[in-house]
């Protein structure tokens, strides 16, 4: 095998993400009713001509912080949070990457929960899905102390504070016949007051309605607001508060047929194009992931030109890992693989600082910052 197929192939396989933001002034609040054309097979791979400065930043691990994976991740409060679902914890780093606190709080007493499903932060909270015991726990935000409990009245999979400082959540049905351990409204979103009062419940289903995959997070933080997206359409749902909701498409060139929606093995057979998962936004760009011929790879969009990027699978100079956030202008990565590192490296990825490098060969994890030029 030459070479070049080899690190082709390589990459495809390692660099499944890309994205990009810069600072502009177009809202993406003003695009309601807009219909963005993606057509994967034209992006460009020129995403390096764009990439300025890649920075790395590892991650302290100690005993209570070690993170099997990042499921998701919020920056706010000057601290970077990270939460790791299967270890039901979440960990709050300083810019440095140093372990500011930890919410690991799994078990049965009135402080603690069975499972975090999914979490949001505002300027004074850390919110925790409890879906077992049907409850909502906040900590706090600078020391992840105990705050109080709540109700939720229904079982939800994510949950993000609007700009109103209403709370959003979400609940998806994912299996035919499935149906939540709760008797609640079969709606998609349910917006409530802070004391989890319902204001507010929108796309209602049916019984036999379900989607085919589901979502480790289905709402993304946006300047205008918080987007929302679910497996039913390629639609985009900015929520800006209570009463305001814009609505966006992607107009994917091979897009699933509206009466294909559930047919997840015919979705597969016929290489359809649909979003994996909730897109990240910066200004102007959109970054996601989708299908390309059977395989996940990730795209930016610039709104303003409708041209889409992908990741050159020749080159990894200036590659982009897939993103989980978004600050200040900079995407963030996060990242855990030393012997893919290595590939990376050897295929023209910029080489870490030894110390980074030391630090992921450890099996320690970094967050990889991308700006542009």
């Amino acid at each position: 095998m030459g070479i070049k197929v080899f690190y082709a192939g390589m990459i495809l396989f390692l660099l499944v993400g890309c994205s990009a933001c810069r600072e502009k002034q177009t809202s993406l609040d003003q695009q309601d009713g807009q219909s963005w054309p993606i057509d994967l097979a034209k992006a460009k791979t020129s995403l390096r001509d764009i990439i300025g400065d890649i920075d790395f930043v590892p991650l302290e691990m100690t005993d209570e912080s070690v993170i099997f994976k990042a499921d998701k991740i919020v920056v706010k409060n000057g601290l970077m949070y990270v939460g790791d679902f299967r270890s039901s914890k979440v960990v709050a780093f300083d810019e440095s990457g140093s372990v500011k606190f930890v919410v690991n709080q799994k078990g049965n007493g009135p402080e603690e929960y069975l499972e975090i499903k999914s979490f949001a932060v505002d300027d004074k909270s850390i919110y925790v899905i409890d879906n077992y015991r049907h409850r909502l726990n906040l900590y706090d935000c600078t020391t992840g102390k105990y705050q109080e409990t709540r109700v939720l009245p229904f079982v939800v999979w994510d949950i993000e504070i609007l700009p109103d400082k209403n709370l959003i959540f979400t609940y998806i049905p994912f299996k035919e016949g499935g149906e939540p351990n709760l008797k609640q409204e079969r709606c998609k979103i349910f917006i409530t007051d802070s004391l989890l009062n319902i204001e507010k419940q929108m796309f209602e289903y049916e019984k036999d309605d379900y989607e085919f995959i589901g979502k480790m997070t289905y709402f993304v933080p946006t300047r205008q607001g918080i987007v929302f997206t679910s497996m039913a359409s390629d639609d985009l749902y900015l929520f800006c508060g209570k009463d305001s909701v814009r609505r966006i498409t992607l107009d994917f060139d091979r897009k699933i047929p509206l009466e294909k929606r559930t047919d997840w093995e015919e979705i597969q057979q016929r290489g359809y194009n649909y979003l994996v998962n909730t897109p990240l936004f910066c200004e102007d760009y959109m970054f996601f992931s989708s299908t390309e011929d059977g395989v996940i790879l990730d795209y930016v969009y610039d709104v303003q030109s409708q041209q889409l990027y992908t990741n050159d699978l020749e080159n990894a100079y200036k590659g982009l890992l897939t993103p989980q956030a978004v600050d200040r202008g900079k995407v963030i990565a996060y990242f855990d693989n030393y012997l893919y590192y290595q590939e990376l490296v050897k295929a023209g990825f910029e080489r870490a600082p030894s110390e980074v490098e030391e630090h992921l060969e450890a099996e320690k994890p970094v967050l990889v910052f991308y700006t542009l030029n």
